[in-house]
């Protein structure tokens, strides 16, 4: 405090100084009864100005007690964290409160796995790309007197490559996007189902699969900021984590009362092409695996594969009933 009182008392003599050589300029100019009254006038602003100047508390010291850091003007972290503030840094995009602008699902993406080249198959024969087509189209029959408009991807085992799937569902502004796949993975004793949706991962396994499902990508390096943004800063992040979970729920809540072996494994994030492309909440979900014969014998029912069909329904009702109300806890 001492010093910057100090300081002050330097910088108002020198005004002093300076005023007083005004004043040695003004006798050589004015008579002596002009200089006499320009002399107390002078006087007279000077104290009155270093008065108000010395009684003004310096900006930087606080009038509390202080530490000797804030002493110095510098900043305690637990004072900057106090700091009350209108809204906080926007490091990355953030959900739209749904209050502010109540938004409606209209149009469902349905995308049947693969189509020409097999997929996965199983050792007796049965291929993903038959068993992934057969699920959506009968989704989008038991939907298609509902209140969704539903879009498939393909309709007949047909090659589509996957930039073709992410730009069929951003042209028609898919509301939602769901790809259908069935695993193939070691041991063949596991009977899983999960679910991912877009982002970062460090499992082997998934990156097997990402690899595996993004061969023919569309990508090139110039691409390559692009997808880091989307995979790790898409504003569509959340949405499709509650879509994931909403789905996965179901399915295995409904497919575990005819096959209880079936391990929930639940969500999970991977780098697939069709979730990273598309501008819509996006999932990928694999609804069995083809290397067990005990599920490939199940796949091959088809009250197994409506059933799948109907629980995936459901659990897209089940988003879409949610989706305007307030933000989901525990989510």
């Amino acid at each position: 405090m001492a010093d910057i009182y100090n300081t002050k008392a330097k910088l108002l003599r020198g005004v002093v100084q300076d005023n007083v050589d005004i004043v040695q300029g003004v006798r050589t100019k004015y008579p002596a009864k002009h200089r006499l009254s320009f002399r107390y006038w002078l006087t007279a602003c000077i104290a009155m100005v270093g008065i108000a100047y010395l009684a003004i508390p310096s900006q930087v010291v606080s009038t509390a007690n202080t530490s000797p850091n804030e002493a110095t003007g510098t900043v305690s972290a637990a004072s900057i964290a106090q700091t009350p503030e209108s809204a906080g840094a926007l490091n990355s995009p953030r959900p739209l409160d749904k209050r502010a602008v109540p938004l409606s699902i209209k149009r469902i993406i349905i995308d049947p796995g693969h189509g020409g080249e097999s997929g996965a198959i199983s050792r007796s024969g049965v291929m993903e790309k038959e068993i992934t087509l057969d699920v959506a189209l009968r989704l989008r029959r038991i939907m298609i007197n509902g209140p969704y408009d539903v879009l498939l991807t393909r309709e007949t085992d047909q090659s589509v490559p996957l930039d073709k799937r992410v730009a069929f569902a951003n042209e028609n502004k898919g509301d939602l996007f769901i790809s259908i796949h069935v695993n193939s993975m070691e041991p063949k004793s596991l009977r899983v189902l999960e679910t991912y949706y877009v982002g970062p991962t460090d499992d082997p396994a998934t990156l097997r699969l990402a690899s595996i499902e993004n061969k023919d990508s569309g990508y090139s390096l110039s691409d390559y900021k692009k997808i880091l943004e989307k995979i790790y800063v898409d504003a569509r992040h959340d949405e499709s984590r509650t879509f994931a979970k909403t789905i996965q729920a179901q399915l295995h809540h409904s497919l575990k009362q005819v096959n209880p072996w079936l391990q929930n494994r639940g969500v999970k994030t991977a780098p697939f092409v069709v979730l990273i492309g598309t501008q819509m909440p996006a999932i990928l979900v694999e609804i069995s695996a083809l290397s067990n014969e005990e599920e490939v014998k199940l796949l091959t029912k088809e009250d197994y594969r409506e059933n799948i069909a109907l629980a995936l329904r459901q659990g897209i009702k089940n988003y879409a009933r949610n989706f305007n109300l307030p933000d989901r806890k525990g989510n």
